[in-house]
Parts: C-alpha cells; structure tokens; sequence
C-alpha cells in the first residue's frame, strides 16, 4: 500500500508499502485497510508516518520512508508555531519519533507506569 504525506510547499514523504511488524498484517486485498496514520508527525527533518496497527493495536514507523523536505526555513517556522499553538513537544527528526512510538509501545504493553 503507497501512502503520500504532503504539507504544500513544506515536505512532503512517501511510503511504498507498509507491513505489520509484529502481527504481518499488509493492508489485505486493498493494501490500505486496518491501519491508522493519525500519529504521524510532523519534524524538522520531514514529515515521519507512524502507523498503528488495527489488528493487533502496535504502532510503528514503516521502514523505507522517503522523507523529502521542500523549504526547511518554513518547515521550521511551521513545526514551530504548531508545537507553540498545541503545547506538545518538538521532536527535532525520526530519531525522537521512534522514541515517542517505542514509549506508546511500552505503555500500551503496561511495561511501564
């Protein structure tokens, strides 16, 4: 299942096709169903897709993104104002998502309180 993620004119990332790594579920016949992308987000590097998985509820970060940034002044400025407008927190690139999908992981698991 391809997925696109564009903000205009700021970054835009693609994603070829995207598999459960802990149940292997892929999308079934239509490759896009049974998964959620509401947890994507939006960083100083580009746009990070995290998905979660309606089958077995696991969230995770597809391997081989395309993470393309297409004004990074503005990509800046935009991740920003969001964070100053929503009060969460900036994370700077993918490497601070993972981290944030790895604590959704534990806490969903109850590995941590």
């Amino acid at each position: 299942m391809p997925l696109k993620f564009r903000l205009a004119g700021l970054a835009e990332t693609f994603v070829d096709n995207v598999r459960c790594p802990k149940c292997g579920h892929d999308g079934g016949d239509g490759g896009d169903q049974g998964f959620r992308t509401d947890l994507t987000r939006v960083t100083f590097d580009g746009i990070v897709v995290v998905v979660q998985c309606e089958c077995c509820n696991y969230v995770f970060i597809p391997d081989g993104q395309k993470l393309g940034v297409i004004d990074p002044r503005k990509l800046r400025a935009a991740v920003e104002k969001d964070s100053t407008t929503t009060g969460q927190p900036i994370l700077p690139g993918i490497s601070a998502v993972r981290l944030e999908v790895e604590r959704l992981n534990a806490e969903r698991g109850s590995k941590i309180h």
